[in-house]
């Protein structure tokens, strides 16, 4: 806090990532990725408030081309809204921009740049921005709570920088920046709770394309589409959703019983990445390992 003010530091700038590659023919080998992102991460990182909070975002663009921030979904002013030609001009190569306003909701939104969206997007400037309600209902706390930002890129034979003029050929599925299997550091966290925990996983898709999420041997209810808690008559209750691009889901669920329960893409190619390389020398020696699962966005909740 900055007197009264929720204040934030937020830098756009080059990232690297870590996904496995499938070219030593056991996707043991980590393959570097040149993202962009914030504060030294793809996505950026998740903001979080209060409703009723003023906030201000202090700014910084480390890349090399102009860029804004928008807040998706979010109530503000017309210059804060981060659209150029809109209501800013873009910040330039080592400029900076400050973004304040008060927040007059609560929920799950996400933030991303505005500037040639496919290109800047697609390379992974985007990040979740968590508004708390200010006088929560008991139905709306939690034990345990989870966000996964989804994302798609096309990675070429012998390139570490995504192609992003290919719209539809995605390779490489992510959640949160990391694929299922990845090594060193680099997979997916799984989530964690105890029988009889309240279970809220927040799921937002910034890629082109849809994905229908499901959770294994639980049914969940919806509980926000993208614009703040839902009433309890409108919410939905199910076990896979889809999620399309720029839409938010809000999953809460009581934990039910002890395992590792999945928690994945129910499109299944979605969670085999680097499936369209040519086979490599050795592969048929590897049997079903030559086209084995590379991970893509599956993960789990191990309930205890």
């Amino acid at each position: 806090m900055n007197g009264n003010v929720r204040e934030f530091q937020l830098t756009a700038g080059p990232v690297t990532l870590q996904f496995p590659d499938m070219s030593d023919g056991m996707g043991m080998r980590g393959r570097p990725v040149t993202a962009w992102g914030y504060n030294g991460s793809s996505p950026g990182p998740t903001l979080e408030a209060v409703e009723g909070e003023t906030i201000r975002v202090l700014f910084t663009n480390n890349l090399s081309e102009a860029t804004t921030v928008h807040f998706h979904g979010i109530d503000l002013p017309i210059e804060m809204d981060g659209a150029p030609g809109f209501s800013q001009d873009p910040v330039q190569p080592g400029g900076s921009f400050i973004y304040e306003f008060p927040l007059n909701q609560s929920g799950t939104y996400f933030y991303h740049s505005h500037v040639m969206g496919a290109k800047q997007v697609g390379l992974g400037l985007m990040g979740f921005f968590v508004i708390h309600p200010r006088s929560p209902t008991p139905s709306q706390i939690v034990n345990r709570d989870y966000a996964f930002m989804l994302h798609t890129w096309k990675l070429n034979p012998g390139t570490n920088v995504p192609d992003i003029l290919d719209m539809s050929d995605f390779n490489y599925f992510t959640m949160n920046g990391r694929v299922g299997n990845g090594i060193r550091g680099w997979k997916i966290p799984p989530m964690q709770a105890r029988v009889g925990e309240r279970v809220r996983i927040r799921v937002t898709n910034l890629s082109m394309l849809t994905h229908p999420v499901h959770l294994h041997g639980h049914q969940f209810v919806v509980t926000d589409w993208g614009g703040g808690f839902l009433p309890e008559h409108q919410q939905i209750r199910a076990n896979t959703i889809n999620v399309s691009s720029a839409e938010v889901r809000v999953l809460e669920f009581t934990a039910r019983a002890p395992g590792k329960w999945m928690f994945h893409c129910h499109f299944l190619h979605h969670t085999m990445n680097d499936m369209d390389r040519p086979r490599l020398p050795g592969d048929e020696d590897m049997g079903e390992m030559s086209d084995m699962d590379m991970g893509g966005m599956t993960t789990w909740i191990e309930i205890t």
